[in-house]
């Protein structure tokens, strides 16, 4: 028999990005590029009773460049900031009758959120993927890749880890919301 393939993990650190340019002049200069930025819909879904939510698990659906992606992602673990949670995602048919499909499951959309995503790559594999993302909340950056190479990256890139947010976009925007009412339920782009 052989052995069964390892889980897909996400590991990541999110933080607030203050200076942009400057975030993004380090970037060039350790040698990454930049990706076209794309502008992303989510929506994340449950089932009448909160169950993926009183899990601590999440099913999202993102449409993003033409695209449809249905993603599961697992209970996160926290290590000095950085959030490694199971992550299972694949491309889906249209949104809207994947919305359909998964209502006749038992899931309805709970929560939308945007945010236009800049992406920035490594030629070495070994490195990992920054993005800087665009949200009606502000400006913020994650790092992903193996932990090591996540610390090793905000280290070159002058992230302290006390910056490190382990607060998923949508429990930012809900403590954005407690701050000031105004903001609409969902964290969509007026």
């Amino acid at each position: 028999m052989g052995h069964e393939p390892a889980a897909p993990t996400e590991t990541e650190v999110k933080f607030r990005l203050g200076d942009r340019g400057a975030f993004e002049m380090r970037l060039a200069a350790l040698g990454a590029s930049r990706g076209p930025t794309e502008f992303e819909a989510n929506v994340l879904l449950d089932d009448a009773a909160g169950t993926l939510r009183r899990r601590g698990v999440a099913l999202r659906l993102r449409e993003t460049g033409g695209s449809s992606i249905l993603t599961f992602k697992g209970p996160r673990e926290v290590d000095r900031g950085v959030r490694t949670r199971l992550e299972l995602e694949t491309l889906v048919g249209g949104a809207a009758t994947t919305l359909a499909l998964l209502g006749q499951l038992g899931f309805a959309p709970v929560f939308r959120y945007e945010k236009r995503r800049t992406a920035w790559t490594f030629a070495d594999p070994a490195r990992p993927l920054v993005v800087v993302d665009e949200t009606p909340i502000g400006l913020f950056a994650e790092i992903e890749g193996t932990a090591a190479s996540v610390r090793a990256a905000a280290g070159e890139l002058g992230v302290a880890e006390s910056d490190f947010l382990v607060e998923s976009y949508v429990g930012l925007y809900f403590a954005a919301r407690e701050r000031d009412r105004s903001l609409p339920f969902e964290m969509v782009f007026r």
